[in-house]
């Protein structure tokens, strides 16, 4: 009996102390988390009741407020784009990356090098076309899914 005791006291006790934060993000939504670490733009966390790791996108989460203390932490500022002249702010992210954002769409462009040019200038300026294309739209976050000539194409995706 005392070791069950002894054994509830632990449980319970390790659920109060665990590090639990909450998080807020750029879409207005909040989530109560138990914060580990952020990691090649990604938010690594559990939940609450739950010892399963999951993550979530940097980009997609304004901040984290710790709760035992009033302690807040800015994981990453919201992109505001005002046109095709702000594809500079364009983020380029691997598709795990996404996870958190909202996908929007395809954006397609053509872009036809000029003769001599070298594959690595295409490469830049087919992912200048494809920003410029995203930030008309108006989004601040691209996956590009092709940077071949003729073929330029790219998944946008929003908060």
């Amino acid at each position: 009996m005392k070791n069950l005791f002894t054994a509830f006291t632990i449980l319970f006790t390790a659920s109060l102390i665990a590090q639990t934060h909450q998080m807020i993000k750029h879409d207005g939504g909040t989530m109560d988390i138990n914060f580990i670490k952020t990691e090649n733009n990604l938010v690594y966390y559990t939940l609450p009741k739950s010892a399963k790791e999951k993550t979530i996108s940097q980009y997609a989460v304004a901040q984290l407020n710790e709760k035992s203390n009033s302690d807040s932490q800015i994981i990453s500022e919201k992109i505001q784009l005002d046109g095709k002249s702000d594809y500079r702010k364009v983020v380029v992210l691997k598709k795990h990356q996404t996870i958190g954002l909202k996908e929007s769409g395809i954006i397609t462009s053509f872009y036809g090098g000029t003769k001599g040019e070298s594959p690595l200038s295409f490469s830049d300026n087919g992912e200048k076309r494809l920003k410029q294309n995203a930030a008309l739209k108006g989004s601040p976050f691209i996956v590009i899914l092709s940077n071949k000539p003729k073929d330029l194409k790219a998944v946008i995706y929003t908060y």
